[in-house]
Formats: structure tokens, C-alpha cells, sequence
């Protein structure tokens, strides 16, 4: 039975079929020859392993399976390169903030669509890019010093042969059950003077009273309440971006910095730049409704799919209201691990 937080579904409001559908074979993993040969772990894009999971009609990886809630369709993809472009109007065309030096190896963690990779690798040809993800969701043409790995980058080792001078990875809350974890192999994986850097999601804020989180004043506002809750549940908070800093320096990293920015959720500022960004923001934050709360309230809380649906439709219109003057913290935390003279 439905809970009384939930919404009802409507004929209005309700415009998706549901249920799972079917359940792909376990593919068979071959490894690739530049890594170390004793993981179980690291596939290449070589392997058969294109059997997704279907489930209410979205799809998700089958490498790992159910450990990452959000889909790997082409819907989501295509929500992931216009995402990038925000990145890129955020930080005016830059693809990260690290100050890094003589960059020879770069690691891109959770590269998703591999957009980022493919723009480093592009900009930075003397450089030896690597990007990793539990979906093989990434173009085969791509520059000659680009290669993806199918890998799970929470197991207790990473399986490279060579230490990296800049680890990127973005939009990785909700993925990760141990940040600190994460940090400290990062740092064991970079090159003394090499940086870290993360940029990810905080949370939904507003400077006046057209939006409240607490207690929620819409249904965006509930909506990425249940999300935070759900993610909550698995122990994969989407809301761990603020201790990012705090977990670099905790790793051993120096010069830690964090920035944050702000993506408005539409068009409602007056700054001209700002208002770009909300068209894009927009765009991103209605792709993300049901992509965010689809699997995570279905699996997780045991909402119905009409129910997550209904929630979706509801949350669209208050993304849609210039009236409502929301947006998405974006928080960019980076750190050095320091030179070898002085560890």
C-alpha cells in the first residue's frame, strides 16, 4: 500500500508503462593486457559485457549489478553530454580547476559517456588518458591516447601500472559508499605533486522564499527529498559533497581548495550568464527527475512506478516556474598530494 508521503496518480498526471521486465545474462569479462592481470575486477571495452538490466523500462549496468541506481540509456547519455556543457558555461570553457604541471597520466573515474575524457584527451595529446566505469556506454572512436575500462573503482585495489598526475571524477555522489576510502587510494595512486579533483552536486538551495527544502515547499522539494532518502538507505549519500575537502585533507592532500558555483533550475536570474546556464540547468533537471528517482524510490522505498511517475510529473512543473528561484550548489574540491621531499 501506498504511503500518505506519496502522490496519487492521475490520468493527467500518469504517462509511463512499468513494471521489470527482464533480467540479461552475467557476460563473460576478459581483461585487458595493460592492467595487472590478477584482477578480478577490470575489464576492457573488448568484452561481451553489453547485456544491460532492463527494469521499468530505463536500463542499467549488469557489471557489478544494482550497485549504481541510475540508468546507462541512451536518454541518460544524452542528459550526461548536456550536463557536460554546463560544466563547460560554469567554468568558462575549462574542463577542470587543478593547477596542474607536466601531466603525463590521467585517471577520469565514472566517466560516464567519456565526454570529459574525450575533451582532455583532445586538448592534452601528450597525455596518457585512462577513464573508468561499471558501463561500457562510450564511443569506440576516440583519440590515440584514450582508453576506457570497464572497472568497479570501489574495490580495496586499483589494478594500473603506472601512477597518475591528475585523477579526475565528477558527479560521483550517489556512487560511493566510502569517500574517504576513495581519497586515500587516490592519493596512493598519484604521483607525488599529482592533484585530485572533484566535481559533484551539493544540493538544492534558494536565496529567498520561493523554495524550501525544510520543510519542502513543492514538489521538486519532495521529490529530492525521497532521492536524498533513498540514496541514504544504501549508504551512497547524494549530499556528501561538503565533506569532500575535509576527506582530502584527512587522505594527506595539501592545498586543498573547494569553489562552488551555482546552476539555477531555469531561467529565473536576471544575469545574462546566469540565465544561460539556467536554460541548460533546465534541460538537465528535468532529464534528472525520473533518471534520479526511478530505481532508487522503486528499489529502495517500494514505491509503485506510477507513483515515482506521478512524483516526476508533478516536480516538472515547479522546473518549469520562473516564480520559483532554486538551484543546484556545484561544488569543485581539489587537492595536491605533496612532493615527495616533503611527505
Amino acid at each position: 500500500m501506498a504511503s500518505s508521503s506519496r502522490p496519487t496518480a492521475t490520468a493527467d498526471d500518469l504517462h509511463a508503462d512499468s513494471g521489470i521486465e527482464s533480467t540479461p545474462e552475467i557476460s563473460q569479462i576478459e581483461h585487458n593486457q595493460n592492467l595487472d592481470a590478477g584482477s578480478t575486477w577490470t575489464a576492457s571495452l573488448t568484452s561481451s559485457i553489453q547485456h544491460f538490466q532492463l527494469e521499468n523500462g530505463r536500463t542499467y549496468h549488469s557489471y557489478r549489478e544494482g550497485k549504481y541506481s541510475i540508468p546507462n540509456d541512451e536518454s541518460e547519455k544524452d542528459r550526461l553530454d548536456l550536463q557536460s556543457t554546463l560544466f563547460s558555461l560554469t567554468l568558462d570553457g575549462k574542463l577542470y580547476l587543478a593547477p596542474t604541471k607536466n601531466v603525463q597520466h590521467c585517471l577520469d573515474v565514472g566517466t560516464g559517456t567519456g565526454i570529459w575524457a574525450i575533451d582532455y584527451a583532445d586538448s592534452h595529446p601528450e597525455v596518457q588518458v585512462i577513464g573508468t566505469d561499471l558501463s561500457p556506454i562510450q564511443p569506440t572512436d576516440v583519440p590515440p591516447n584514450l582508453q576506457f575500462l570497464v572497472d568497479d573503482m570501489e574495490e580495496d585495489e586499483w589494478h594500473f601500472h603506472q601512477p597518475f598526475d591528475l585523477i579526475h571524477s565528477r558527479m560521483m555522489v550517489g556512487s560511493f559508499k566510502d569517500w574517504p576510502k576513495f581519497m586515500s587510494t587516490a592519493y596512493e595512486w598519484l604521483r607525488p605533486g599529482g592533484w585530485l579533483e572533484c566535481q559533484d552536486v551539493d544540493s538544492l538551495d534558494c536565496d529567498d522564499d520561493t523554495f524550501s527544502m525544510n520543510p519542502p515547499s513543492c514538489a521538486l522539494a519532495r521529490w529530492w527529498s525521497v532521492v536524498c532518502e533513498a540514496f541514504d538507505k544504501i549508504e551512497r549519500s547524494v549530499l556528501a559533497a561538503p565533506n569532500h575537502q575535509k576527506c582530502m585533507i584527512d587522505a594527506r592532500f595539501v592545498d586543498t581548495r573547494e569553489e562552488v558555483y551555482k546552476w539555477p533550475i531555469n531561467t529565473w536570474p536576471k544575469d545574462e550568464k546566469m540565465k544561460l546556464i539556467g536554460l541548460w540547468s533546465r534541460e538537465n533537471t528535468l532529464e534528472a527527475l525520473e533518471a534520479l528517482a526511478l530505481a532508487p524510490l522503486t528499489r529502495i522505498l517500494g514505491w509503485r512506478k506510477e507513483e515515482v511517475m506521478v512524483l516526476v510529473a508533478q516536480a516538472r512543473k515547479d522546473v518549469m516556474n520562473p516564480e520559483i528561484h532554486a538551484y543546484w550548489n556545484i561544488r569543485f574540491v581539489y587537492g595536491r598530494r605533496p612532493p615527495a621531499q616533503t611527505e
